[in-house]
Parts: structure tokens; sequence; C-alpha cells
């Protein structure tokens, strides 16, 4: 079945028939204007829609033990040089990937830090 429609309507009835001939083929439950999916938290205003992930980073910030810690303006220094005979290995290779996995997923709303998750992944 085409659903001739779009997706992005302002006209509740035609919204409303989406929804109904989609129920047809895949029994959706409509729950209404979602505010948190995926990680991502979505605030609606007049202006638009803002898109944060502040509940992720409190998650994240815990399950690092960070959550007590002081902010810093950059979290590495890009003349920093990485290296895996300079230091001591990270013995829990794992959590350590773990953590490189959450923090590209963060990546999503702090384009910011991307290089710094980059050199660290």
């Amino acid at each position: 079945m085409i659903i001739p429609y779009s997706l992005a309507e302002n006209d509740k009835e035609d919204i409303t028939r989406i929804k109904q001939a989609l129920n047809q083929i895949f029994k959706i439950k409509d729950l209404g204007n979602f505010r948190y999916f995926l990680g991502l938290e979505l605030e609606r205003s007049n202006k638009g829609i803002m898109v944060n992930q502040k509940k992720y980073a409190l998650e994240l910030l815990t399950y690092t033990v960070f959550l007590a810690c002081k902010p810093a303006l950059t979290p590495i220094d890009n003349q920093e040089q990485i290296s895996s005979t300079g230091s001591v290995p990270f013995t829990d290779i794992q959590a350590y990937r773990r953590l490189i996995r959450r923090l590209m997923y963060f990546t999503n709303t702090r384009p910011d830090i991307t290089f710094f998750v980059q050199q660290l992944s």
C-alpha cells in the first residue's frame, strides 16, 4: 500500500489518516509527542526544536565516576602525543571500548569533542 501523504504535515486530519494507514500495515501505537528518544532530548518552543543530550551526559559522567569533577575548557591537549608504548597500558580494554563508543554517540550533539574522541579511539 502506498501512503500518498507527507509525514511532515501540519493538518491534524492528514496526520490522523497517515497514522491509520500505517496502523493497518504495521500495527503502530501513537505515544504522542516524544521528549526523550535514544539518548536525545527534544525541547519544543516557538523558535523551533532544540536537541541535546544532557541526561546522556550525566549518565556518562556517572558511569565514569567523573560527576564531581570540575569542567575544563579542553578535555585534552591537542599537542599531546598518545602512544601505546609511553605509558602504563589500560587494563580493562572492554571498558575502554565501551567508553569510546559512548563518547562517539555523544558527539551527535557535541561536535566540538569529535577530534579528541577520534584521538582516543
